[in-house]
């Protein structure tokens, strides 16, 4: 990102990091989330028709947007990962499923299949609507995966080019640098955000990650170093819901550092604006338990401090006002 301001291309992620757009409040929100290995190019639509993803696939997002019309909600998360010489295995591929657990926690449970290309689509609907077939797939388990960490790079340059140009070179870095037994690298399929390019997520954590370079890089992957220059990096927890609880949680992670990720949490809006649709401040409370037992409790008051506009999407023209986010209090109470 070092293209000057006389020969920039209008990519999104840099016109953004010139009007400093601050990332935090802008992870996402999900209960479960289901990773798809599929091969690449991946179309900009591959998630409305089938091929390269089998059409139970295609069947189990088109009944969850029809719940979503109908006032469900959408607590999904639908990615595809791309295959990898290392981690793949030829007539097979891997579904990583994940749930989050009741209550407070650090992180989503995950199960892990490695299975038949042919029985794909049987799967992820068992995981979803039939859980009783999940029987037929306990041979597939991979149980020795359900505690890898997986890094997510976005690298889905058909849904923006900022996310190929960027993107890459980030999960390339993170692919050769820090992958090992317990750390993996993948090439991920949008999941929102590419202002925010190169963006990563970390599971099963669950943090979301903006503007990463090689120096950023290497502090998510070894999970250490000085927080403070980290801060404009971090988008949030999508343990939480909402940019009033997630911008209140990147200031407790800047106060705790990194083993503040390792803590179980949960958040809620205590009070909030009247304005529902576009609510300019919010009372907040977050409760946390260390590994030992701590037990801790935060609250404070979060406000709309300003809105940046700027594109959304690289060669398009179309804006958004940006809220930004600022913490006036956060204190522990007893």
């Amino acid at each position: 990102m070092t293209d000057t301001p006389t020969t920039i291309k209008a990519y999104c992620n840099q016109l953004a990091i010139q009007k400093g757009l601050d990332p935090a409040g802008y992870a996402g929100n999900f209960k479960d989330a289901i990773l798809i290995e599929t091969p690449l190019p991946w179309r900009k639509d591959m998630m409305r028709q089938a091929n390269p993803l089998p059409q139970e696939a295609i069947d189990l997002l088109t009944l969850w947007l029809e719940q979503y019309y109908q006032g469900g909600g959408y607590p999904h998360l639908s990615l595809v990962i791309a295959p990898d010489a290392d981690y793949s295995v030829e007539g097979y591929r891997r579904v990583m499923h994940y749930t989050r657990p009741q209550g407070m926690f650090a992180q989503y449970e995950k199960t892990e299949y490695l299975v038949p290309i042919a029985d794909m689509g049987v799967l992820i609907w068992a995981l979803y609507q039939d859980r009783n077939v999940l029987t037929r797939f306990e041979a597939y388990r991979q149980p020795q995966a359900d505690a890898v960490r997986d890094i997510l790079v976005c690298t889905h340059g058909t849904v923006d080019a900022a996310c190929a140009k960027f993107g890459y070179p980030l999960y390339n870095d993170l692919r050769r640098h820090y992958a090992d037994d317990a750390l993996r690298v993948w090439r991920v399929s949008h999941f929102g955000g590419h202002v925010f390019a190169p963006t990563l997520m970390d599971m099963p954590t669950g943090h979301y990650w903006a503007y990463i370079e090689e120096a950023q890089a290497r502090q998510i992957a070894l999970q250490n170093g000085d927080l403070l220059p980290m801060r404009g990096h971090y988008r949030g927890w999508a343990g939480l819901e909402g940019g009033f609880l997630q911008s209140a949680e990147r200031n407790l992670w800047q106060f705790h550092g990194w083993e503040w990720f390792d803590y179980a949490k949960s958040g809620e809006i205590i009070a909030q604006d009247t304005d529902t649709d576009h609510p300019e401040w919010a009372e907040i409370r977050i409760r946390y338990q260390t590994p030992d037992g701590e037990i801790g409790t935060y609250e404070g008051h979060v406000e709309v401090a300003r809105h940046i506009e700027t594109i959304t999407t690289t060669g398009e023209n179309n804006t958004y006002p940006y809220p930004q986010y600022q913490v006036m209090r956060l204190e522990r109470v007893s």
